[in-house]
């Protein structure tokens, strides 16, 4: 192997090192999060998490603040997955969408019980550090901005008069409701439950949708 082939190795083997060493202190400090709060957060609980020395946490992120945004950035980026799809003017049936959207992030709260109390913990410290509250601002936009054209794409495809962003906007109130409710006892409410007043929801919205198409047509 010719020399210049033997550094491109090495550079690529220590880039790959190093992303992976990044990654297990992002998981480290989420699974921290989840289990001792934002309080309970220590540079030494995330490295013993992570299997790795505390100076590689100034080498990759500069300092624990840094390592906290990246990682609740992490659990933004999983979440906008979740809701995030195609284009909803092209949605062959937007109501579904939008009934599976809501499914999709509510099941989350029962399957994933780890990822949902590191919810908690950073949505605490995102009180506190404007950093961490611009990841949540910019994810609560975008899950609204989804639930506002789905809701638009909906009345379009069903010939309605609604309020979109309205609708929107108590969608996502209630679905956030919904969530916190199930991570906090979900054994007095089920996720059918919330399942059914979310959608109830969605009906309701659209129902009155059709009452003001009539009302318009009569006038």
């Amino acid at each position: 192997m010719a020399q210049t082939e033997q550094h491109a190795l090495k550079r690529t083997r220590r880039q790959q090192a190093a992303l992976e060493t990044r990654q297990k202190l992002i998981e480290a400090a989420i699974l921290c999060m989840a289990k001792y709060g934002p309080a309970g957060v220590t540079l030494d609980r995330v490295t013993d998490t992570a299997g790795v020395s505390r100076g590689l946490v100034r080498h990759h992120f500069g300092g624990k603040r840094q390592l906290l945004i990246s990682a609740f950035d992490r659990l933004a980026d999983e979440q906008r997955a979740k809701f995030n799809g195609g284009d909803p003017t092209t949605e062959i049936d937007a109501v579904a969408t939008l009934r599976t959207t809501v499914a999709t992030s509510l099941r989350d709260a029962v399957g994933s019980r780890s990822r949902a109390h590191a919810w908690f913990g950073f949505w605490q410290a995102a009180l506190r550090d404007p950093a961490l509250g611009e990841v949540n601002e910019r994810l609560y936009a975008d899950e609204r901005s989804r639930y506002v054209e789905l809701f638009r794409a909906a009345a379009q495809q069903l010939g309605l008069v609604i309020d979109e962003r309205q609708a929107g906007r108590g969608l996502q109130a209630l679905a956030d409701g919904m969530w916190n409710e199930l991570v906090v006892d979900s054994r007095d409410f089920k996720i059918e439950e919330a399942l059914e007043l979310c959608n109830r929801f969605i009906d309701l919205t659209l129902k009155e949708g059709g009452a003001a198409r009539e009302g318009s047509s009569d006038g």
